[in-house]
């Protein structure tokens, strides 16, 4: 089992990059995008805020580009050149951008030849929605779809394990969010949504797997506007906490099968929601 210190840093990276998807530009978890918004972070003494949101801007364009013109996977894409004439920006502001793009796998620039979405999809990056969240590309119905279906299948199995190997220190965490999360109904629909988030995410570090943390952030992070939306309304927001009620006491008595049955039909009051 891992110690504790892991799974406090894991957190504690998880405030950090959940704060970068607030900003402009919404960074993500891979090594390009984090040294992304590691630049952007320091924008107020190494760059201007007008370079800032240009970059912003030339990727969502860019991406936009790419969904309009329905591109395959494996075509090549304007040369930087055309890029940069086609945005009004310089080749600079492109390679940023396209460095991004690349190091999540969602393009491909190959020597002496261009630009290249990448020729097998399924080997893009996850946070390449997060990202394209960030930047207010909204999915599609089908991505939103798939993605709740993959919340579905990870999260009925995470709250299992959860029930099994939750601590009591687990259990004192997931309890507090559940009280807060009622006291912050009538006062902030951005707390909500914050601790509808923490509600999930301490389901999940309860497990006591790592790696299924770092699975699963993305999912939420991209949602985030999401379930600002969703919480708006007050008895939706009671409802939803009705069952994290109801979720925090399986888990307290350790029952993997009430857990798993009440948390699958939360998911199924979401996917009700959006029409799933």
């Amino acid at each position: 089992m891992r110690a504790s210190g892991e799974y406090e840093n894991v957190s504690t990276r998880h405030a950090v990059f959940k704060n970068i998807h607030q900003s402009t530009a919404r960074a993500t978890f891979t090594d390009a995008a984090a040294e992304f918004a590691f630049r952007r972070g320091r924008t107020t003494s190494d760059m201007t805020r007008e370079k800032d949101e240009l970059t912003t801007r030339t990727m969502t364009a860019l991406v936009r580009l790419i969904d309009q013109r329905n591109y395959a996977p494996g075509e090549r894409l304007p040369s930087e050149r055309e890029l940069a004439e086609r945005f009004g920006v310089g080749r600079g502001v492109v390679r940023e951008v396209l460095s991004v793009l690349e190091g999540l796998r969602y393009l491909e620039r190959r020597p002496n030849s261009g630009i290249y979405l990448n020729v097998a999809p399924e080997r893009i990056s996850l946070e390449t929605l997060t990202l394209f969240s960030g930047l207010d590309l909204a999915l599609s119905t089908e991505q939103l779809a798939q993605t709740m279906e993959v919340r579905r299948i990870i999260e009925v199995q995470a709250v299992i394990l959860a029930a099994q190997r939750r601590t009591d220190e687990d259990i004192a965490n997931i309890g507090g969010i559940v009280a807060r999360f009622d006291e912050a109904v009538d006062n902030s629909i951005e707390s909500v949504a914050n601790l509808d988030y923490e509600f999930h995410m301490a389901i999940f570090r309860a497990t006591h797997n790592l790696v299924l943390m770092q699975l699963v952030s993305p999912f939420y992070i991209m949602s985030e506007n999401r379930r600002l939306l969703f919480f708006k309304d007050k008895e939706r927001s009671r409802a939803s906490n009705a069952q994290h009620r109801q979720i925090f006491s399986a888990l307290a008595d350790q029952d993997a099968e009430r857990a798993k049955a009440v948390m699958s039909d939360h998911i199924g009051r979401v996917e009700r929601h959006y029409g799933l």
